[in-house]
């Protein structure tokens, strides 16, 4: 069962160039996907509700083969493309009025217990038999390289406003402390084409993060909290 919504791109999913900007990219592929998940009762609120649990994301790679710009009109779908004993993966589409794709995404998710943090089985969190998982329509794959720290370049502190509902960090907002990492004019000038996070740990309001790049064949970062890592990513422009 997939979820299909028809939009225009607003002005606060869009950067200084008036397009589609990697924030908006994520922000839009989380509000499609929470809402799937809430059309078939899998939801994080559901989760943590009914089964004590907390779905995490693991990791999401968003392919922006071509801009969509501010007012574009754009088809977005969201459906599961499969699951396992412990993971579930849904993708994300968004293609122009031309039918041509703008934005191609795979999240990856795990649900971990509440109370232990450990990860949960699929099945006692409402996935299994009955979810519907549909042929994947793209391909996408997920990159084999793991980041590893070079130069400390920033500090961060998580602010209230990073907060989702789960009390922790929510996962754009990791988003946003990567991308401030790069000017205004090189978003523009050599914009995003490719970007993958990979999430490790949780954070808290309050937390101190230290924001490093990384060596790479492609433009890397990776954050930690005390020295360990919470989340990575690896751009393609």
């Amino acid at each position: 069962m997939s979820l299909i919504k028809k939009d225009r791109l607003a002005a606060s999913s869009c950067g200084a160039d008036v397009k589609l900007s990697v924030e908006g990219a994520f922000r839009i592929v989380e509000d499609m996907v929470t809402e799937l998940m809430g059309d078939q009762h899998i939801d994080g609120v559901t989760c943590m509700r009914e089964y004590g649990g907390m779905w995490v994301f693991v990791r999401n790679r968003i392919e922006m083969p071509q801009p969509l710009n501010w007012m574009d009109e754009y088809t977005a779908t969201s459906y599961i493309s499969s699951f396992s004993k412990i993971r579930l993966y849904i993708d994300t589409v968004l293609q122009k009025a031309d039918g041509s794709i703008a934005l191609k995404s795979r999240l990856e998710l795990c649900a971990v217990d509440l109370e232990t943090g450990k990860i949960r089985k699929s099945e006692s969190v409402g996935v299994g038999e009955k979810t519907p998982a549909e042929e994947p329509v793209f391909e996408i794959a997920y990159t084999k390289e793991k980041p590893v720290r070079g130069d400390l370049i920033d500090g961060i502190t998580v602010r209230s406003a990073d907060i989702d509902y789960c009390h922790h960090t929510n996962n754009v907002a990791y988003v946003r402390y990567f991308i401030n990492q790069i000017s205004v004019d090189d978003l523009i000038e050599h914009p995003v084409k490719a970007i993958e996070v990979q999430y490790a740990a949780q954070t808290h309001e309050g937390d101190k993060l230290c924001i490093y790049r990384c060596s790479s064949e492609n433009e890397a970062y990776l954050i930690e909290k005390d020295g360990s890592k919470v989340v990575s990513c690896i751009i393609t422009r």
